[in-house]
């Protein structure tokens, strides 16, 4: 039990080093992978759309 008290302590003290983001900072960065996950979506989304006319024409 000393052990998972000894372990908990240890990880307080490591939190406290932490450097945390400020709120505009994450909010920023929130933003940027929103939209890069949006484009990628995006380009997928064609890509998928183009195969499958691709297969649709070698098919039929």
């Amino acid at each position: 039990m000393s052990n998972l008290a000894t372990f908990l302590i240890d990880c307080k003290k490591e939190l406290k080093k932490v450097h945390w983001p400020d709120k505009p900072t994450v909010m920023h960065t929130s933003m940027i992978v929103g939209i890069c996950s949006a484009i990628f979506a995006g380009f997928l989304y064609l890509v998928d759309i183009g195969l499958a006319q691709l297969f649709k024409a070698l098919i039929y």
